[in-house]
């Protein structure tokens, strides 16, 4: 992913082309596949790996995160703390138990006709879900009682972006059915934070009670609260649901054109309150130690680095967009995925095909093929 990290939430890519009024992409007719097209591209964005040699088997396994082919974010945030990770690791190896780890993500297909098409999870997803798996495997072949990666998705969130549960939950059992078929159920088990939330008795209280803490500190000028809440705030704006708001009215909306204010303002409205609940259900969570009740003493990943988290790159470079913010690319003569807006792909001047996968639950591309377009883009951004 992109080297900008931040504490708070996945940092918000800004479009490229939102200026242009019209797509000029030239798309194929559609090709058919099955999962043997599929397994070689994954083979090569998420390959086999190995923890390092030296050390203890604590230590080997931190210096997995440490490593290039995992780390997401500064190493000394990892390295710095190593002793604590080691010892965390040791709590499950002593006892001979899985290690676990824990991990939050994919909420839901990102609700924005500029960014997606789609409700199911795709090939992103299913890469980034085959890079987990490849560091549960890895630590499970050196560690026989293996590994538990326990994914936390995000469901709880659509309604803060206005969209309908039913969607999030319908991309909740794609990503199950996807472990499942793939066998990254080996070492990845999915949790819906939707059912979690319904489910914990008070958590909504302590939800509601934490949205007019946060409210508090933001309006006696708080440093932290202020910053956190403006990180989030880009994100959310570029995820509120907008249905039967066509794209071009949003796209003007995004670039704050006039003919578009009365959208422009109503989803800074929303983003203004949806910046606060979410950072509210993310330290009411914490409050009532949510993710102990599923994975106690587990070892904290994150796509958001910072101290404390092992950060992993949820993709290889070039991608520098989550896979549920954008469509999935395959770049044969780089051999490299890309996430891209759907309005800046459509909008570049490319060739691409639509790969529709027989074995998806959803009648829209779940890949696009588009040879040289990551040396391309890479060349057409280097000379702006």
């Amino acid at each position: 992913m992109s080297a900008k990290t931040s504490a708070y939430v996945f940092p918000f890519r800004p479009f490229r082309n939102l200026t242009q009024t019209e797509p000029t992409i030239t798309l194929a007719d559609r090709k058919t596949v099955d999962r043997s097209f599929l397994e070689p591209l994954l083979e090569t964005i998420a390959p086999r790996l190995e923890l390092p040699q030296d050390g203890s088997l604590d230590e080997r396994i931190v210096a997995l995160f440490a490593s290039d082919a995992v780390r997401f974010g500064a190493r000394e945030w990892i390295t710095d703390l190593a002793a604590d990770w080691s010892a965390q690791a040791r709590h499950f190896i002593e006892k001979g138990e899985p290690i676990l780890f824990t991990i939050l993500g994919f909420p839901f297909k990102a609700p924005v006709i500029l960014k997606t098409d789609r409700i199911l999870a795709d090939f992103g997803e299913l890469a980034m879900l085959k890079g987990l798996h490849e560091i549960g495997s890895a630590i499970a072949r050196e560690y026989e009682p293996g590994v538990k990666i326990h994914v936390f998705a995000e469901g709880a969130f659509a309604p803060i972006n206005g969209m309908p549960q039913a969607d999030s939950d319908a991309y909740f059992d794609s990503l199950v059915s996807m472990c499942r078929s793939w066998g990254f159920d080996a070492f990845i088990v999915l949790h819906e934070t939707n059912a979690i939330a319904e489910e914990t008795s008070g958590f909504k209280a302590v939800w509601d009670e934490t949205t007019d803490e946060i409210k508090a500190r933001r309006d006696s000028g708080d440093e932290k609260t202020r910053t956190a809440l403006t990180d989030s705030f880009p994100v959310t704006f570029h995820l509120n649901a907008n249905p039967g708001v066509e794209a071009d009215l949003l796209r003007r909306a995004y670039l704050d054109d006039p003919s578009a204010k009365a959208l422009r303002d109503e989803l800074v409205e929303r983003s203004e309150e949806g910046v606060v609940r979410y950072r509210a259900f993310l330290e009411a969570r914490d409050k009532v130690q949510l993710l102990e009740l599923f994975a106690p003493k587990a070892l904290a990943m994150t796509v958001s680095p910072r101290p404390g988290r092992l950060g992993v790159r949820p993709l290889p470079e070039p991608a520098d967009v989550l896979p549920y913010h954008g469509l999935p690319i395959w770049d044969a003569e780089s051999r490299a995925l890309l996430i891209d807006y759907r309005w800046d792909f459509f909008c570049e001047d490319v060739q691409a095909t639509p790969v529709y996968w027989e074995e998806d639950g959803e009648d829209k591309p779940f890949l696009y093929l588009s040879p040289g377009y990551a040396s391309r883009l890479g060349a057409r951004l280097r000379d702006q």
